[in-house]
């Protein structure tokens, strides 16, 4: 009577079972140690390398930019806040034909043609140009908030575009009512359909204005 061999396939089996969680366990360690971090000034870029492949994640500041990065652009009329000083009243007149009038947002100037910047992510609603104001855009950020741009030139985005904070959508221009100022912009922030001082906006969450 001849000696039966012994099966091979249950030890084989095994090995492979163990070769696959072992092997498991160490690439997991393995994409575990190879996040790296770095600061990209109010961004932070995270990457992990999974077998040489790399996937990005952006956090951006979600708070309210000025509309603009020039840093020779000056502030030529403010905003009237009824209570206000009497020196900033007088700042924040607008003087047209003869008239004095509250200035429902604020006025910048510079020498030179600045670059216009969206303060906030959001909606292009509307695209107009006036014979008083010049060219205007607006730019609805949520239900309540709306950024209105006047006076401006060059304009690089049209109604329906989708905006994102620090995005360039025209440059600064000249308008009628505002003559004197020269190369300007006029800018103004509506909440709930009523102006309210962009100053007092500036480096906020949205949801905080």
């Amino acid at each position: 009577m001849k000696k039966q061999k012994k099966s091979l396939l249950l030890p084989t089996v095994y090995i492979l079972s163990l070769f696959v969680i072992t092997s498991g366990v160490y690439f997991t360690k393995k994409t575990d140690n190879n996040y790296e971090k770095v600061e990209l000034g109010d961004i932070k870029y995270v990457s992990n390398g999974i077998f040489d492949r790399s996937i990005p994640i952006i956090n951006v500041s979600d708070k309210i930019k000025i509309p603009f990065s020039d840093e020779n652009v000056k502030i030529a009329r403010y905003y009237y806040d009824s209570n206000s000083s009497i020196d900033m009243k007088e700042k924040s007149l607008v003087f047209y034909e003869n008239t004095y009038m509250p200035n429902t947002g604020v006025d910048y100037i510079s020498e030179k043609v600045f670059d216009i910047l969206a303060i906030y992510d959001g909606t292009v609603i509307d695209v107009l140009e006036d014979e008083l104001l010049g060219k205007t855009v607006k730019i609805k950020h949520n239900s309540e908030l709306i950024s209105v741009y006047q006076g401006i030139d060059n304009l690089e985005v049209k109604k329906g575009d989708i905006i994102f904070t620090g995005q360039k959508i025209a440059t600064s221009g000249k308008n009628k009512i505002n003559k004197d100022l020269g190369n300007h912009m006029h800018f103004e922030i509506y909440k709930g359909g009523i102006t309210i001082n962009p100053i007092n906006c500036f480096d906020k969450k949205i949801g905080d204005i």
